[in-house]
């Protein structure tokens, strides 16, 4: 975490905005355990204007953009730029936003390097009230043998107000970073592992439909000819958006399985969704 966080400060005090952290974005230099961890996938990246320091000086949404326009910024339907589980609540509110919101994007990197699951749950409208609430469970397995410095220095990432939110310095500094040998145990966990190897077959899953349907042999196979020679109907557009909606219900299964029992109301209100039922009938067929 320690690299990351480097690869940011330097990002930041070039006036960089990465706006698109998370797992996929890290990479090892070489294959050994010990080789040193780069940041990539600078797309949707952006530098700050000159002369401006306020830390919340951007407002760039992408609402107007063509469909690879929001593809190669990772945009979401509103323009909000970025991975919608990692986005800050700034963005998700479509506020002014800055630095911050990476420390944000940091903090749930963190939190998934630790449990090897999300701290937000939900698609669309109920992953982004779930962002705005701001609570972050840190109770049960495996968080019962974590230490409490990850903890604090976790929740001074994940803070709120932007305000509130530790900056790549500060949280460079912290105990749990700056003397781990003392403050940062080493202990194997087994659950976060476990947890970790289904997250990334999920992640897997996601990047072979997105390739299945990008495919020549795709296009090519199940093009429609109707669609094809009507001007009113743009095929690009249709194709992202049943794609968005596959990806979309593999998102509320995996939210079913993982959502802890606790949040029985939260998983009430997705099995309620009548928009589910439909996803769910499609990944069906598909999986």
């Amino acid at each position: 975490m320690r690299q990351v966080l480097e690869a940011v400060r330097y990002c930041h005090e070039n006036d960089i905005l990465h706006r698109d952290l998370k797992p996929q974005r890290l990479l090892l230099a070489t294959t050994e355990n010990s080789a040193p961890v780069k940041l990539s996938g600078f797309a949707a990246a952006l530098r700050i204007p000159n002369g401006l320091c306020d830390d919340y000086v951007v407002h760039d949404y992408r609402s107007d953009i063509g469909t690879n326009g929001k593809f190669y910024l990772k945009c979401d339907e509103l323009g909000r730029i970025g991975t919608s589980h990692f986005m800050a609540p700034e963005i998700v509110l479509k506020a002014p936003y800055g630095k911050p919101a990476d420390v944000w994007s940091c903090g749930v990197l963190l939190y998934v390097l630790l449990t090897g699951t999300l701290p937000f749950y939900g698609t669309n409208k109920w992953l982004y009230e779930s962002i705005c609430s701001g609570k972050v469970n840190m109770v049960g397995r495996p968080w019962d043998i974590i230490s409490g410095h990850a903890k604090d220095l976790l929740n001074k990432m994940l803070a709120l107000k932007p305000s509130d939110r530790v900056t790549v310095d500060e949280a460079l500094e912290h105990p749990w970073i700056k003397d781990r040998e003392l403050y940062a145990p080493k202990m194997h966990l087994q659950e976060t592992v476990d947890e970790l190897t289904k997250f990334n077959t999920r992640r897997k899953l996601k990047g072979a439909v997105i390739a299945a349907v990008s495919s020549p042999k795709w296009t090519s196979y199940y093009s429609d000819s109707y669609v094809a020679n009507n001007p009113d109907y743009d095929l690009e557009e249709i194709t992202s958006t049943a794609v968005s909606a596959v990806l979309d219900s593999l998102d509320d299964i995996h939210c079913l399985t993982d959502c802890p029992e606790r949040d029985r109301e939260f998983l009430m209100s997705v099995l309620d969704d009548t928009q589910l039922r439909k996803l769910l009938n499609v990944s069906n067929r598909i999986l």
